[in-house]
């Protein structure tokens, strides 16, 4: 189970008597162990019942005598081992007996790095206890991490985050649930009585207005608008964002933009494509429509037009690099011609 549907359905059912939690992100990895704490502990007694070992040191002996010692202040005794990669490793087989006949009053927590679902231990905690998975979330993910948000908005922070606000906290903010999940608690604050968070409160507090009026600029030149364009570009030079930050920013979307055109001229489907591709789905729309205007020759050609304006960036041209951008622009702007 992957941790976000855990963190949902988390204290819904009966606690299991072992638990592994595995994966890279740290903020899912604390989230997901406090759920487990919770479902172990529904009345809130943990600190009486919980004992801690660090994975390297700790040795079975120690861990099955806890697990198996009656607890003194608490229904039940949790048992967590962390970064147990080496523990689980060294008593595989061990822990396999374990839970096949695990503590009738003890729950085990493994917390480790890497879970490998087709070994006959990761087969017998599927069937009796439970696997949460905290891998850090793909691109591919995007809708369910946008989900993820507004349900967190309403539960954790008794605000509603509208659906075009949480598709561009995403865009801003990156995929990392703990960044995200700080993000939405200062917006919950900002928005105070009202409870609702709008995308223009996404755009000023999470410090990346500049940023959207970025993407605005790629969309008016992409779609064939050269003057709205232009217009926005020296907005944002006007602000003081650097003319190599900015063409980072637009050929991270751009070349999104060329990986997507190509899976359609290979007879993908644009939903398909921009989801391979790692467009947001919110943008599938948009993605369509600036391949209609580029046309198939300008959309294979993007990463050399990118790399051109690059190099003339950072000397490879006389002109000005505000003169590179605009001519760049000047170039997505034009009709079609294939």
């Amino acid at each position: 189970m992957h941790a976000l549907d855990w963190l949902k359905e988390a204290g819904k059912g009966s606690g299991r008597p072992v638990y592994v939690v595995s994966g890279g992100d740290h903020y899912l990895v604390r989230e997901s162990i406090a759920a487990v704490v919770r479902a172990v502990f529904p009345e809130g007694d943990a600190d009486g019942g919980t004992t801690r070992f660090a994975g390297a040191q700790a040795t079975l002996a120690d861990v099955r005598d806890e697990l198996f010692t009656l607890p003194f202040f608490s229904k039940r005794r949790l048992v967590i081992v962390e970064e147990a990669d080496t523990f689980v490793t060294r008593y595989r087989k061990d822990l396999e007996a374990y839970v096949g006949s695990p503590s009738g009053s003890g729950t085990l927590l493994l917390q480790v790095k890497t879970w490998t679902a087709t070994t006959n231990l990761a087969k017998l905690v599927e069937k009796l206890g439970l696997a949460i998975d905290c891998s850090p979330m793909g691109e591919r993910q995007t809708a369910r991490v946008v989900s993820w948000l507004k349900e967190y908005a309403r539960t954790r922070c008794d605000a509603e985050l509208v659906g075009p606000a949480a598709n561009l906290l995403v865009e801003l903010a990156g995929l990392e649930i703990g960044i995200l999940a700080a993000e939405v608690e200062k917006l919950a604050v900002y928005a105070g009585e009202s409870k609702r968070i709008e995308r223009a409160d996404v755009a000023k507090m999470v410090d990346a207005g500049r940023v959207e009026t970025v993407w605005k600029v790629l969309d008016a030149a992409a779609t064939g608008q050269a003057a709205p364009a232009l217009e926005l570009l020296e907005s944002v030079m006007a602000a003081g964002d650097f003319p190599v930050m900015l063409l980072a920013a637009m050929s991270a979307s751009l070349l999104k933009v060329h990986h997507a055109g190509r899976l359609r001229a290979a007879r993908l489907p644009l939903d398909e494509a921009c989801r391979i591709a790692g467009v947001p789905p919110f943008a599938v729309e948009k993605t369509g429509k600036q391949h209609a205007h580029l046309g198939p020759r300008r959309v294979d050609q993007l990463p050399a037009t990118l790399l051109r304006a690059d190099l003339d960036l950072k000397g490879g041209s006389s002109l000005l690099p505000r003169a590179v951008l605009e001519i760049l622009l000047a170039n997505l702007s034009r009709p079609r011609t294939d």
